[in-house]
């Protein structure tokens, strides 16, 4: 029986930059919806245009975050993308 034949250098490193990418995303995106709860009362001595500033954070600024985080692995994975199917190996 013969052994299934092994993945490419680079489709391995494609796949090692999707995981690394994915991995600091999710890692931001943990960050900043446990922040915004640990740090609560502390943030809510920070008023911002007369609301606390964790109010503010949790009903608006983590939302933009978690928007820009969506935008940056798009634009990253389009790169990824775009350099695997021309077959280069320059790190993004």
């Amino acid at each position: 029986m013969a052994a299934a034949p092994r993945p490419s250098t680079t489709t391995t490193r494609y796949w090692q930059r999707v995981r690394r990418l994915t991995l600091a995303l999710l890692a931001l995106w943990f960050a900043v919806s446990f922040g915004v709860v640990f740090w609560a009362r502390e943030l809510s001595a920070v008023s911002l245009w007369g609301w606390p500033l964790h109010f503010y954070l949790a009903a608006q600024g983590v939302t933009l975050v978690y928007l820009a985080i969506i935008g940056a692995y798009a634009y990253a994975m389009r790169r990824l993308d775009a350099l695997a199917r021309a077959g280069g190996d320059d790190a993004p």
